[in-house]
């Protein structure tokens, strides 16, 4: 990505881009998006047989990975697996959504890996990030995403030495485990909104708005999602 990675904002106290009570619908159809407010989120209905799960959208911190603008409208989070053939078809999705709404929109990355691999994958970029930097880190997801049937154990440290990650760091942070508390945590929060694959997408808006969508949508159903999201904003 050609675009500067923006350093992570810094959050108040009361987040507002934390939706308390967040209502969504387990087993969200590939087609389907709840959008919600703060205070009128449990207007919300459930179809007939459906089961609602109320769960918080973790808060935007320190442990995200944001690529583009320092100061958005809507934060465009993706629970995704490196492993994912879908997550790589959405991933040039979600590039010319930040071009198409250049400045109002910025993309979060959270792992949820399922596929076989993805755990580890989700791992290295992680390592990645932290003895490389957060360019280094998306540089890294552009490459896993075009190079999924090459991934290995090998392709993962021989990628972090070319972004300059130091080899033997990279082994010891691998092994750590240090990482696996914040993939669970991105895995479960997912999990608890009602994602039940990947990507499983979530908008925030910075007045505190969610619209929720699964699957790799087409570019044009996403651009929707977001414009129903920003119109929010100015009601």
């Amino acid at each position: 990505m050609s675009e500067e990675t923006p350093s992570v904002p810094q959050q108040p106290k009361t987040n507002p881009y934390l939706v308390p009570g967040a209502i969504v619908l387990a087993g969200v159809l590939i087609a389907y998006a709840v959008f919600a407010t703060q205070g009128n989120g449990a207007d919300v209905k459930a179809p007939a047989g459906t089961k609602l799960i109320e769960e918080e959208v973790l808060a935007i911190s320190d442990d995200d990975h944001i690529f583009g603008s320092k100061d958005p409208d809507v934060y465009f989070i993706e629970y995704s697996d490196y492993r994912c053939g879908y997550c790589g078809l959405f991933h040039e999705t979600i590039q010319e959504i930040l071009k198409t709404y250049d400045g109002k929109v910025a993309w979060v990355y959270r792992h949820t890996p399922y596929q076989s691999g993805g755990n580890e994958a989700a791992i290295a970029s992680e390592c990645i990030a932290e003895l490389a930097g957060e360019e280094a880190f998306w540089e890294y997801s552009d490459r896993v995403f075009k190079n999924q049937k090459s991934l290995s154990t090998k392709w993962h440290a021989d990628t972090a030495a070319e972004l300059g990650a130091d080899s033997d760091k990279y082994a010891e942070c691998v092994s750590s485990g240090r990482y696996d508390d914040l993939i669970a945590k991105h895995t479960m929060n997912a999990q608890g909104l009602g994602g039940q694959g990947t990507p499983f997408n979530v908008l925030l808006t910075k007045e505190g708005g969610v619209v929720k969508f699964s699957g790799a949508q087409p570019l044009e159903n996403v651009k929707i999602f977001i414009d129903r999201a920003l119109s929010s904003l100015e009601q």
